[in-house]
């Protein structure tokens, strides 16, 4: 037997005690279901031409009306560009207010910010500023460290390109800036428990990498990469004793001055 609502009674049936303890139940009952489909949507990659924020029409003959959600994520890009020291808290208010009620648009808000920070690292801070309260406001811990790892995995797994000498070492500095971005990034999240334990096991993939036998590019990529994430995380304390009997015993191994010295950096956080 099928029971109709009319439009005027949902309000109170949404409210009552039977419905809402119905609903618990239902959603207790389907967590596992519920976990998987999240993580599912999560994985889907994000078409981030979708709202095509990139189009300028000229011809008002073709202009189409602009949607709310395009001119969000306009003002976003937009704000993210102008962020600096002296306006980035009244920044990150304004942006949190505008995406308030578009938790929809929250995969691609997260892309938007690892890709600044991995272009522009002195600004990483405040990119991170603006996605705690992201994440404060959405929480959604499996979305972000789905994008975190697919970052990761789209520098590492980045094609070099050796078509010349130039484009083979433009390709090389590429990758080594944005390893550094996400060094400085994920050690930022760290800083504010916004994710755990990823610096820990990120720096124990770099020391154990080092400890390879690598070419001195690969070895200094590593080493850049390790002394960007030691800044952040020990700037204002001593770095730990076992990281620096490792990475001592690193340097006295390696034949490459430039690493060396690099390493001496590190060790005496300069």
């Amino acid at each position: 037997m099928t029971v109709h609502y009319s439009v005027e009674s949902l309000s109170s049936l949404f409210l009552s005690e039977e419905y809402n303890s119905d609903k618990k139940k239902y959603i207790q009952d389907s967590q596992s279901i519920i976990k998987d489909l999240t993580t599912f949507l999560n994985s889907i990659e994000i078409n981030k031409n979708y709202y095509r924020t990139g189009i300028h029409v000229k011809n008002p003959k073709y202009k189409k009306k602009v949607s709310g959600d395009t001119l969000v994520l306009k003002e976003f890009k937009s704000s993210l560009n102008k962020m600096s020291s002296t306006n980035y808290e009244t920044l990150c208010e304004s942006l949190v207010s505008s995406v308030h009620s578009k938790k929809h648009l929250y995969p691609l808000l997260i892309q938007y910010i690892i890709e600044q920070s991995l272009l522009h690292h002195s600004y990483i801070k405040f990119y991170v500023e603006l996605l705690d309260r992201l994440h404060t406001l959405f929480k959604d811990s499996s979305l972000l460290h789905h994008h975190i790892d697919a970052s990761y995995k789209s520098i590492t797994h980045t094609t070099i390109d050796t078509s010349s000498e130039y484009s083979n070492l433009c390709s090389k500095n590429k990758q080594i800036d944005q390893l550094v971005g996400f060094g400085i990034f994920i050690s930022e999240l760290d800083l504010r428990n916004i994710i755990k334990d990823r610096i820990d096991n990120s720096i124990q993939s770099l020391i154990e990498q080092m400890k390879t036998p690598l070419s001195e590019d690969e070895m200094y990529k590593c080493v850049l990469c390790l002394q960007q994430i030691f800044k952040v995380l020990y700037s204002e304390k001593p770095i730990h004793q076992h990281y620096i009997d490792v990475l001592t015993d690193i340097k006295n191994g390696i034949t490459f001055m430039k690493i060396k010295f690099k390493i001496m950096d590190i060790l005496e956080k300069r």
